[in-house]
């Protein structure tokens, strides 16, 4: 689940990118919310908002509370693609996951596996400024 960037499950038609300048996890993942409700409205993902909403509300504070990013940038990149899927990445400064596949699993934490149980796809990758955390969500299929 490491060692790549994970690519798109389809192309991307629409998306937008952002930082938040962390200040504390709450006030992180407020901000994220705010940008995010507008970005989704704009992009017709026909997906489920709240849901995504409530992912990336998770991203982000994981970030801020565990990324290294106090004082720094957070990332954040929202795409949706031809087959409705919407990619959330979270970007922060620390280039490690330790224990990645127990959080998501629900043994450290609860965030992640909250975010699996939305049925979201989960992976993350290293880079050269830190590290991205993906969750993939399905958006309505007929």
């Amino acid at each position: 689940m490491t060692g790549t960037a994970p690519s798109a499950p389809a192309a991307i038609v629409r998306e937008a990118r952002w930082t938040i300048r962390s200040i504390r996890p709450p006030q992180d993942a407020q901000s994220a919310r705010v940008q995010a409700w507008t970005c989704l409205a704009l992009f017709g993902w026909p997906g489920p908002v709240p849901s995504a909403i409530s992912i990336l509300d998770h991203l982000v504070r994981n970030a801020s509370e565990f990324g290294w990013c106090a004082g720094e940038e957070i990332g954040v990149r929202l795409a949706r693609t031809e087959t409705d899927d919407l990619l959330i990445d979270v970007i922060d400064r620390r280039t490690d996951f330790p224990g990645f596949e127990e959080a998501v699993a629900g043994y450290l934490g609860q965030g992640l596996w909250r975010i699996a149980q939305y049925g979201a796809t989960l992976s993350w990758h290293p880079h050269e400024h830190g590290k991205t955390v993906r969750a993939v969500l399905g958006g309505a299929r007929p």
